[in-house]
């Protein structure tokens, strides 16, 4: 795994997890792009990988990718179910509750785990690494189309764009 992909995917998980454990109003392109910022960029990434070198393990690369993107979107619909959804300030909030981050640490070990029984089943590692922000954006997008349902079913318009500026300058942000 390169450093740089690693530190990106840290980067992105640390910034999303802390700003939505506090709680933020939920604006349509805070709940979509991220994920497909992620998955451009990781499909980027595997772009780059040299196929050639690793055409024998093709069959296996390509199994142990899927398994990763499907247990990515069920684990992001998981933790989506889990995201408390509310209307404050007449928009469509969301916080991250104590057992969302339970379900990203066993995600997190899940992938570690999947991670190990690749590279014990021979696929290259370089093709597993390069597909981190992939399947990390995949998981975002299982929770954005589950936390986007509960949002619409509240009845409440989402937030405006740069609501959460002016959520951080004076409105409570843990709802009520």
């Amino acid at each position: 795994m390169s450093l740089t992909t690693l530190l990106i995917a840290l980067v992105v998980i640390v910034l999303l997890m802390v700003r939505r454990f506090m709680g933020e109003p939920l604006e349509v392109r805070r709940l979509v792009a991220p994920p497909l910022i992620l998955i451009v960029l990781g499909g980027y990434t595997l772009s780059k990988v040299d196929f050639a070198a690793t055409v024998h393990h093709g069959v296996i690369d390509g199994a142990v990718l899927g398994a990763g993107a499907v247990v990515a979107v069920l684990g992001g619909i998981i933790r989506g179910l889990t995201v408390r959804v509310f209307v404050q300030n007449g928009h469509v909030w969301y916080r991250y509750t104590l057992v969302t981050i339970a379900v990203w640490a066993g995600l997190i070990v899940l992938r570690l785990g999947q991670m190990l029984a690749g590279h014990a089943l021979g696929a290259d590692q370089s093709v597993l690494s390069a597909g981190l922000l992939v399947v990390l954006g995949l998981s975002f997008l299982g929770e954005a189309a589950i936390v986007g349902r509960r949002a619409i079913g509240t009845g409440a318009p989402f937030a405006p764009p740069g609501s959460r500026r002016a959520a951080r300058s004076g409105a409570g942000l843990f709802g009520r």
